[in-house]
């Protein structure tokens, strides 16, 4: 019997791996090919749990390699933050230090790497290094750049097809995703990402509207029937329900203009505080993102309009928990869209421009902070919940995603 072709799926932790993940268990459970989790810094452990064959820079390692690992031992030394094991941190510095040497030379590659540290990093020897040896019929990663990048233009150089699946709207990285000759195949959140990708150039062939696989999940049919419990137990039944998301604001962002006010989120929660307070016909909830403080201070408020989600129930079941989704840039904003919720997006936060939610399909509106106090006239009928929204893709992305990967790894067509 043949044995089928690997597949190697290049990701990076957080929502890149939980993007790549159940595109690459669902290959298995279907044997369509052997897949290879290139699983980098916090992707390792959820790679290895799910039991999938996974491999790090420490695997890449070949003789010879000796300065690159003493580089990169120095490099570790220098983390402050520790994302990976140390055997695996000091391989991915020293061998990506080491290809920016290459590329660049000793004093080039140490002003970079002094500037911008491992933003600097384009490891294409290192996957090279990787694709020669594992020989992947099909490389598939998301738009993150550094590995994830270098796995694609890697693939690109050496005739093997590659698939980009984009995590959000990739507005940061337009330039680079909308290159034609970037990725044999885009996947995409919804019909507002590929409109934008066609804009900039890119061919509208190479672009598929499959959704993000991590957010599948959102789908599960017992999630509405959770968040309706929740709203009868809080006694909102008879009330039209906020749910406010928030999450931390920066004070400054590499590559973007002006200043964050980190206390733009207290600032929200106040405001919306005071109209729930003054109209009877509203309630509110209140999520916090898990890295800011408890909202010990609004439970204490003991409103009995006003409640605050508690960590014990799941994010999916609070959204369906109330009438109205309403964010500033958090990606709350596309899950509640996603779940069929109509979503509003309070403008202010300096990472604005990374999150257009209405241009997008994600909100149905976008709310300067002031505009809050009138944004509820009490002769206003409720927002119906956009149950059939077009940001709701395929059924499933993740077979939507798979289908795609299907084709390029049969496709025998000329790339550009």
């Amino acid at each position: 019997m043949k044995r089928p072709p690997t597949w190697l799926f290049v990701c990076y932790g957080g929502g890149h791996v939980k993007a790549l993940l159940p595109v690459a268990e669902r290959v298995r459970a279907l044997g369509l090919a052997e897949p290879l989790m290139l699983a980098l810094t916090t992707a390792a452990p959820l790679a290895r749990a799910a039991g999938l064959p996974t491999i790090g820079f420490r695997d890449l390692v070949e003789p010879g390699d000796g300065p690159a690992l003493a580089a990169g031992a120095r490099l570790a030394d220098a983390l402050e933050v520790k994302a990976a094991e140390r055997e695996e941190s000091v391989a991915y510095l020293g061998l990506s230090y080491a290809d920016l040497e290459r590329r660049l030379g000793a004093s080039a590659a140490a002003a970079q790497y002094a500037r911008d540290g491992r933003q600097a990093f384009l490891p294409l020897t290192v996957l090279e290094r990787a694709l020669r040896r594992y020989a992947p019929a099909l490389v598939l990663a998301t738009n993150s750049p550094r590995a994830e990048q270098a796995a694609i233009e890697s693939a690109r150089a050496l005739g093997i097809p590659s698939l980009c699946l984009l995590d959000l709207f990739g507005i940061w990285e337009r330039a680079r995703l909308a290159r034609p000759d970037y990725a044999d195949a885009l996947c995409v959140l919804n019909e507002a990402v590929r409109a934008e990708f066609i804009a900039a150039g890119r061919p509208r062939e190479h672009i598929h509207v499959t959704g993000n696989p991590a957010f599948d999940s959102l789908r599960d049919p017992a999630l509405p029937a959770q968040g309706a419990a929740l709203r009868r137990a809080a006694g909102f039944e008879a009330h039209h329900v906020l749910l406010l998301a928030t999450s931390p604001e920066p004070v400054q962002v590499s590559g973007i203009e002006g200043r964050g006010d980190p206390t733009w989120p207290r600032r929200i929660e106040q405001r919306l505080i005071d109209i729930v307070r003054a109209d009877p016909r509203l309630a509110l909830w209140l999520r916090r993102h898990p890295s800011e403080p408890p909202a010990d201070e609004i439970a204490a408020l003991a409103h009995p309009r006003i409640r605050v989600c508690t960590a014990d129930v799941p994010l999916h079941a609070w959204l369906h928990a109330g009438d109205e989704v309403l964010v500033t840039v958090s990606t709350v904003g596309v899950e509640a869209a996603l779940a069929g919720q109509p979503v509003t997006q309070i403008r202010g936060s300096v990472l604005d421009a990374l999150s257009p939610f209405e241009r997008m399909g994600i909100a149905q509106r976008a709310l300067p902070l002031d505009a809050l106090d009138t944004a509820w006239p009490a002769d206003a009928r409720p927002q119906a919940a956009n149950r059939a929204a077009a940001t709701v893709g395929p059924a499933s992305a993740t077979d939507a995603v798979l289908a795609v990967a299907r084709g390029l790894s049969t496709w025998q067509g000329v790339r550009v």
